[in-house]
C-alpha cells in the first residue's frame, strides 16, 4: 500500500535554456539591437537603455550557476536548490505569470469587496499613441487622468 509521501510530487526545476523563446532571444537580441534604429525606431520608438538590462536578466533567470537558494525541510531534512528568478514582468513568461497570479490573489483577498465587478478599458486614440511612444513619462500623467 502506498503512503502519502510516496505519492507526493517532486519539485523539478524548469529548464529555461530548452525553451524556444529563450533560444530565440539568446540568438537574435544583439541583431535586433543593431538593426533597431534603421528598421523599427520610426514605428516603435527609440531603443530604451533598460531593454538590455531586461534581456540580460531574462537570460540569467532560473540559472543555478549564477545564484540560488538552498531550501531545506525541517521535518525530513530533504534539500533542493532553487534558482533565483529575474522578476521581470511581460518579458519573462515564468516571472510574469507568477506576478499575475500573486496580484490577482492580492486583489481578491485584500482589495476587492465580495460583490460583482466590472472591467473598464481605457484606450488611446491612434493619433496620440505616437507621443506616448517617444515620451514614456506622459504615461504617468495619462494614468492619473484616466
Amino acid at each position: 500500500m502506498l503512503n502519502a509521501f510516496s505519492r507526493a510530487e517532486v519539485y523539478t526545476p524548469r529548464s529555461p535554456r530548452k525553451n524556444q523563446y529563450y533560444r530565440c532571444v539568446e540568438a537574435h537580441f544583439e541583431e535586433l539591437e543593431g538593426t533597431w534604429e534603421d528598421r523599427y525606431q520610426k514605428e516603435y520608438g527609440y531603443w530604451r537603455p533598460y531593454l538590455l538590462d531586461v534581456i540580460y536578466k531574462y537570460l540569467d533567470c532560473g540559472d543555478l550557476h549564477l545564484s540560488f537558494a538552498r531550501v531545506k525541510c525541517d521535518d525530513c531534512n530533504h534539500e533542493y536548490l532553487l534558482p533565483f528568478s529575474c522578476k521581470r514582468r511581460h518579458f519573462c513568461p515564468s516571472c510574469h505569470q507568477k506576478r499575475v497570479v500573486e496580484f490577482g490573489e492580492f486583489l481578491y483577498g485584500e482589495v476587492l469587496k465580495r460583490v460583482p465587478h466590472r472591467q473598464w478599458v481605457f484606450s488611446i486614440p491612434k493619433r496620440l499613441r505616437l507621443y506616448f511612444m517617444y515620451d514614456r513619462r506622459l504615461l504617468a500623467k495619462l494614468s492619473q487622468c484616466a
